[in-house]
């Protein structure tokens, strides 16, 4: 006689994921006999209905996983956003295939990632960016000899237009530095010295500078970020090198939004 199976034994809700090029998601989900009839995605901290969507899923045929399509025209707001099946168990992440997300260039229109990834506890969830206009950062170069970095990328949703310039904007301060930008169309580069922000950091203190561009004179602001990947949180896996100026050690870094800031920390 064979003994029953216990909540516990019972296998948990596993999904692979499948990126698609136009930004959509599949998921198709295994586990437990009854997953029910939905996929429930619910932003982490959101209270509201629009916090909580939930994907019509497809009952499993032959064995085959069930099956929930999150489409590139659902609008989901920023932030982290959890996966459970529709009685409420946490879904854990399977075969991750988001190859087309790496170097994606977004079509017309606010600029919409989603990447699942796996959290620290060993849930699925997706990281979701929505951004109109967004300025995407690429790669970084650094002139250790003049104690500078330069940064080139692309903007989205708008274009340079007169008098474009960089800003430094110092996290939970007022100070402001600005450098001009070079670029045409919706390509943009700059170099930004790091002695301005290294003499402004306090005694003791470590200071983040934010990186925003200003596409024209007058124009808004667009914070600087790289999120066209499949790299959900940068803040510990692009390191770059440090360079030492009035006796701190400054050096670009991403936030574990993936924005792109500067770092300057007291040396010693």
């Amino acid at each position: 006689m064979s003994t029953p199976t216990t909540a516990e034994e019972r296998p948990a809700p596993r999904a692979d994921c499948l990126a698609a090029s136009d930004g959509g998601i599949t998921f198709d989900v295994s586990g437990p006999a009854a997953l029910g009839t939905v996929l429930v995605l619910r932003r982490r901290g959101g209270k509201g209905a629009a916090d909580e969507l939930r994907l019509p899923l497809t009952p499993p045929d032959d064995g085959a996983p069930a099956r929930a399509v999150l489409p590139a025209t659902a609008q989901l707001a920023e932030g982290r956003w959890d996966a459970y099946t529709e009685t409420g168990e946490a879904v854990q992440p399977g075969i991750r295939d988001l190859r087309v997300l790496v170097d994606r260039a977004p079509a017309s229109g606010p600029v919409a990632v989603r990447v699942p990834y796996p959290t620290a506890d060993g849930r699925l969830a997706l990281r979701c960016w929505r951004r109109a206009p967004h300025a995407e950062a690429g790669e970084l170069a650094f002139a250790p000899e003049r104690g500078a970095m330069s940064v080139t990328g692309v903007l989205y949703g708008a274009e340079l237009g007169d008098g474009p310039v960089a800003q430094a904007r110092l996290r939970a301060g007022e100070g402001t530095h600005e450098v001009p930008v070079t670029g045409e169309g919706g390509a943009f580069g700059f170099t930004l010295p790091y002695g301005p922000l290294a003499e402004e950091a306090g005694a003791g203190e470590e200071r983040l500078w934010e990186l925003w561009l200003r596409p024209a004179a007058g124009a808004a602001p667009v914070r600087i970020s790289r999120i066209l990947d499949d790299v959900w949180d940068k803040k510990s896996i692009f390191v770059y090198p440090k360079q030492r100026l009035a006796g701190h050690t400054v050096a670009p870094c991403y936030t574990g939004d993936n924005d792109l800031c500067v770092r300057v920390t007291p040396a010693g």
